[in-house]
C-alpha cells in the first residue's frame, strides 16, 4: 500500500486507520525510500483517517523530525481526533511540530 507522496520538497504521508508497530514499519520503510528518491524538506502527516495510534507512531513523527530538522525543514501534523491531539500534547511533540488545522493551511506548506 502507498502511504507517501512528494509535492514540491514536501512529504504527505496519509496514515492509515490504525497507526501500530508494524503499519509503522511499513510506513517508515516507504519513507526512507522517498528520502532516497527524492529532494525533501518539509513533511506532512495525515491524520484524517487514523482512529487508533500506540507510541510507535509516535516515534514515527520524531524519526521523521530527526531526517528533516537538520536541513531546516519541517515536520506536520493534519487532521486527528481529540484524543489523538491530546496523544501529541502527553507525548510532549507539539513544541517541536506545527499543527495544520484547515486544508487551506496544509496546501500553504506544499504549494
Amino acid at each position: 500500500m502507498r502511504y507517501c507522496h512528494v509535492r514540491n520538497r514536501c512529504l504527505v504521508i496519509r496514515l492509515p486507520g490504525e497507526i501500530d508497530h508494524c503499519q509503522a514499519e511499513a510506513i517508515r520503510e516507504e519513507c526512507e525510500i522517498m528520502f532516497m528518491k527524492a529532494i525533501i524538506q518539509d513533511v506532512i502527516f495525515d491524520f484524517t483517517a487514523v482512529n487508533f495510534m500506540d507510541s510507535s507512531g509516535i516515534g514515527l513523527i520524531l524519526g521523521r523530525l530527526r531526517q528533516v530538522s537538520p536541513i531546516g525543514g519541517n515536520v506536520y501534523l493534519f487532521g486527528g481526533s481529540p484524543s489523538m491531539r491530546k496523544m501529541w500534547e502527553m507525548s510532549g511533540i507539539l513544541g517541536k511540530v506545527t499543527v495544520l488545522d484547515t486544508v487551506e493551511e496544509m496546501k500553504e506548506v506544499y504549494e
